[in-house]
């Protein structure tokens, strides 16, 4: 037997490692999909939700007052996973804009703990409330009315408001 050549035993057995990996990976995709499946029924419920709601401002035609430039920001990022680009790219919006000049007038509200966590070692003077929990289950009213009391209670006072989040488009953009 040569120094560096595989026995007949050793490719066996790395064969058998590989299928037995080509079954986990296999499962794990299945599990994926019904998980996306499920999220995507789940999110096509509440998309009306957020289409009125535009519609509603749009023909209300409210607009922020000129003369107040305190601003409100609040950054939709999930508690947990290893989506890190969903959370970079909530977090990269709101830390140019408080890179900008005026910014001393804009706080930060924080769902999820990933913002919260990219966003607390440079800014935190300007984080003023965090949201954790929401959005682990189909998002409810009461989850919304939770976050609007958070953000009535917090003591700012603002004069304009801005949700930053990902919008959805496809499974391979994402």
């Amino acid at each position: 037997q040569n120094r560096n050549m595989a026995t007949l035993k050793a490719i066996s057995i790395r064969l058998k490692s590989v299928k037995n990996i080509q079954k986990i990976t296999q499962s794990m995709k299945m599990v994926s999909a019904a998980k996306y499946t499920r999220a995507e029924r789940e999110l096509k419920a509440a998309r009306p939700y957020g289409e009125g709601a535009v519609q509603f401002y749009e023909k209300a035609e409210v607009a922020a007052p000129e003369d107040d430039p305190a601003q409100l920001y609040i950054a939709m990022t999930s508690d947990r996973g290893l989506c890190g680009a969903v959370h970079t790219g909530v977090s990269k919006v709101i830390r140019n804009r408080l890179n900008e000049p005026g910014a001393e007038n804009i706080k930060v509200i924080c769902v999820g703990d990933k913002s919260r966590g990219i966003l607390q070692r440079l800014y935190g003077n300007h984080i003023i409330s965090v949201a954790n929990e929401i959005g682990r289950l189909p998002p409810t009213f009461l989850d919304a009315a939770k976050l609007a009391n958070a953000i009535m209670t917090s003591g700012y006072d603002f004069g304009s408001g801005k949700i930053i989040y990902n919008k959805f488009k496809s499974v391979v953009s994402y």
